[in-house]
């Protein structure tokens, strides 16, 4: 990693055309006040069927920092997400989602925390989400507390920044069809005895379009994800 870039940020992307290009014209102007000269913006199109890859592929070709990964067929938002950590070259790897929940200038309050840290989390306090995902969220807080020997009170969250070298010791241990990898990069970064920072961000209900992400699917993944977790925990002993 790193090739002189000091941040990367990694967004994945499924079907986000009335949100896309607003938040990475917002993700562009952070970098740049953050990394001026040093940051990239790595957004993965995990198989849109509407006009985003298109959207994203005029935004690569009018911003530097900005490249698009296309990633067809659809294959989630935890394979999308680890193919961007895979591709990010940053000495600090950021995460935002590109459904605009949580803005994107609350990266920044992550920012000066990172001399503190390897891994510092945007812990949601205050969310706008339907019931059963802040249901999910507390059975993964709960999991994580248990596996990873400290609570942690949001692993999952989408706006996070990481090390390069704690990406370095978490990604060989993550399948690419992890359903969270988030969840178990906060696993093997308790494990490892790697500092981790929680600061509280904003969160807003969704401004465009509606998720994926319905109860039964959701739970569905919250299996697979319990199931994924507690097989990386075990590796780790």
């Amino acid at each position: 990693m790193s090739d002189g870039i000091e941040l990367s940020v990694v967004l994945p992307a499924h079907n986000e055309q009335d949100a896309i290009e607003g938040v990475i014209a917002e993700v562009v102007a952070t970098v740049r006040e953050l990394a001026p000269g040093a940051a990239e913006v790595l957004v993965i199109d995990d198989g849109s069927t509407d006009e985003t890859g298109a959207i994203l592929d005029r935004l690569a070709a009018e911003h530097d920092e900005v490249e698009v990964i296309h990633q067809r067929p659809n294959r989630g938002h935890g394979p999308a997400l680890l193919a961007g950590w895979t591709r990010a070259r940053g000495t600090w790897v950021g995460h935002l989602d590109t459904d605009d929940q949580i803005p994107v200038d609350q990266l920044a309050l992550l920012w000066p925390e990172r001399t503190h840290a390897d891994l510092v989390l945007g812990i949601r306090t205050d969310r706008d989400d339907p019931t059963h995902r802040l249901v999910v969220t507390k059975v993964l807080r709960a999991l994580v507390g248990r596996l990873a020997g400290r609570p942690i009170r949001d692993a999952n969250v989408p706006c996070k920044l990481v090390s390069a070298s704690l990406l370095a010791d978490a990604l060989p241990l993550l399948p690419d069809d992890t359903f969270a990898p988030s969840v178990g990069l906060v696993v093997v970064a308790a494990r490892r005895g790697r500092t981790i920072r929680e600061v509280p961000v904003v969160h807003r209900a969704r401004p465009h379009g509606t998720s994926s992400l319905k109860p039964l699917r959701l739970a569905s993944g919250l299996w697979t994800s319990t199931r994924q977790t507690v097989a990386l925990a075990r590796s780790l002993r």
